[in-house]
């Protein structure tokens, strides 16, 4: 039995792919292809914004990687709006938030006081996922 144990644990380790949860400290891993859905909407409200006010896609993602606070993409930028984006694509940033370990933080730690504000600081974060997905 311990040896069967053993096989399995050796095998394992020889079909890990590097994911959030082994990658080195302070690396994040996610599959830009996973998501194609997320990331063309996330790239068609960073267009319009950027249509609307000017400048150039990559200038625009680097500011926003920046200071998320600072730069605004437009329809989303009310808490309605943000929530709407979530309920559009749940299962998708569910996913997004599991793999960078968004669900380990508690409410209070990422200063959300009730569900509504949990799902919104989540969505936030994994928005600044998907940009920088759409940046690689």
């Amino acid at each position: 039995m311990l040896k069967r144990y053993s096989q399995f644990i050796n095998e394992a380790e020889e079909v890990q792919q590097p994911t959030e949860q082994n990658a080195p400290e302070g690396i994040k891993t996610l599959d830009n292809s996973k998501y194609p859905e997320v990331m063309e909407e996330v790239q068609k409200m960073i267009e319009n914004t950027i249509q609307k006010n000017g400048g150039e896609l990559k200038s625009f993602i680097e500011s926003f990687e920046k200071n998320p606070e600072d730069v605004k993409v437009e329809g989303f930028i009310n808490d309605s709006d943000i929530y709407d984006f979530y309920l559009k694509f749940r299962n998708d940033i569910d996913e997004i938030l599991n793999n960078i370990k968004f669900y380990d933080e508690s409410p209070t730690e990422v200063n959300a006081f009730g569900l509504y504000e949990y799902v919104i600081k989540g969505t936030e974060r994994a928005f600044m996922e998907v940009v920088k997905m759409i940046n690689k």
